[in-house]
């Protein structure tokens, strides 16, 4: 079994590098542990991800101690090792320097053929100037990712638990093998019939996996294209789920189908009041907040609503309407009082009554942002954040700065909320093959 030893460095870039071995023993100093410990109380990146290294102790902790080990998932021990002996490093190198130790520790007689993984290009060239064999691991944010909430749950069932469920019109998770869920996650079970499957949704009050309220439901005219589209409806037009978020790649429908939600049921429904329309033009951070838009109307709707613009006539071409100009059709909006382009002074100013408020780009949005904005959703209203956690630069990618990937992660539990990430995109072929790679260059 081929053993491993961690330096700090490794678990401060991803808390869950443990995921990327098989059948192995990884060894983390009790240098380490004493460092993240230290770190942890920091603000920023460090401290988050050192604290999050902990809490996925916590939860292993039931099944055994890291002296003896405790075995994880591919098979991988994880144990610490409380000392190690000073007296080996050279002459000249401090012994209280936490690298030092390390590489005393790896200096030990049943330490020498241990790998040391580490990113730090001063510890690897130390390392290998006394021998010891280094690793490096792929420090890029991919499993900020892989690791995101996706709102679903997705597994194979038989036909008998199928059979059940559509009888019933409900099943418990038991049923299912699964141990819990988060209020309205949805769950996509199928056969090895692609018409025998079950499409369901979490109710946790039930406790109860159940049918969709909008199992058929179009949006303005708009039908689901996928089984993800058709979860995204359902609680698009679901009133009493007032925060919903929508996350994907390009291409996945994720602003067409929200946007058209919202004029289903402003225009056709009268559910709402108004529609709210806005998106992030410029860096909105803690300490200065700037506008959503400016300039004039004409330039807002013209150079920085174009998303919106284009979405709207989108809307009317699969509506087999007469096609009309986006920047026509939302002036027009604007002048029955049924679209408002939404500035950010009137988020912090005030708050929503009775209106849908759907904000797009929302992964360029640090937490203090964020907060504001759902904390000026009202009575009888509906805030739908979208947008693509990919396409922000990667210092803007960690939790505690993405306001849109926090929302996710934090408020999943909330009987309130609501999360679904679109997985298919519908714009063309190659909009799906050239953002997958992208996605796979930029995030490994």
């Amino acid at each position: 079994m081929n053993s491993y030893i961690v330096d700090t460095n490794v678990i401060i870039a991803n808390p869950f590098f443990m995921r990327d071995f098989n059948d192995c023993e990884i060894i983390i100093p009790i240098y380490v542990l004493e460092e993240l410990d230290k770190i942890k109380s920091r603000e920023g990146n460090s401290g988050f991800r050192a604290r999050q290294f902990f809490r996925f102790f916590k939860e292993i902790e039931k099944d055994g101690n890291l002296i003896d080990g405790i075995t994880i998932d591919n098979k991988v021990i994880l144990k610490t090792e409380i000392q190690g002996d000073l007296s080996l490093i050279p002459n000249g190198l401090d012994p209280n320097y936490v690298d030092n130790k390390i590489l005393a520790l790896m200096m030990m007689e049943k330490y020498k053929k241990k790998t040391l993984v580490t990113n730090d290009i001063s510890m690897r060239v130390k390392a290998s100037s006394l021998g010891i064999d280094c690793l490096i691991l792929d420090a890029s944010d991919k499993h900020k990712l892989d690791d995101l909430y996706t709102g679903v749950i997705t597994c194979e069932v038989t036909s008998e638990v199928v059979k059940k469920f559509y009888t019933a019109k409900e099943i418990s998770l038991e049923d299912l093998k699964i141990k819990s869920m988060n209020p309205n996650q949805f769950f996509y079970g199928y056969t090895e019939f692609s018409y025998n499957q079950i499409i369901g949704k979490y109710d946790k009050q039930r406790n109860k996996i159940i049918k969709l309220k909008h199992d058929d439901a179009k949006v303005y005219g708009i039908s689901p294209k996928d089984i993800r589209q058709k979860f995204a409806i359902d609680v698009l037009l679901d009133p009493k789920i007032p925060f919903i978020t929508i996350t994907s790649r390009q291409g996945c429908g994720k602003t067409l189908l929200a946007v058209a939600a919202a004029l289903e049921q402003v225009l056709e429904g009268n559910r709402y009041e108004k529609i709210l329309i806005g998106k992030n033009t410029a860096p909105v951070d803690k300490w200065s907040y700037q506008g959503f838009t400016t300039g004039d109307t004409e330039e807002k709707l013209l150079t920085h609503f174009a998303n919106y613009t284009t979405t709207f006539e989108n809307i009317q071409h699969l509506r087999g309407k007469k096609t009309r100009k986006g920047v026509e059709i939302l002036e027009g909006l604007i002048e029955q009082d049924k679209v408002e382009v939404l500035d950010i002074s009137s988020i912090l100013g005030s708050s929503f009554l009775n209106k849908i408020v759907v904000i797009d780009e929302a992964q360029s949005f640090d937490i203090h942002a964020m907060r504001s904005m759902i904390t000026r959703i009202g009575e009888g209203s509906k805030l739908i954040l979208i947008g693509d956690i990919a396409q922000q630069t990667v210092s803007r990618l960690d939790p505690d700065k993405s306001g849109l990937y926090a929302s996710i992660e934090w408020l999943q539990e909330l009987s309130e909320t609501a999360h679904i990430t679109l997985n298919k995109v519908h714009r063309s072929e190659f909009v799906d093959k050239a953002s997958l790679i992208f996605d796979k260059k930029i995030f490994g």
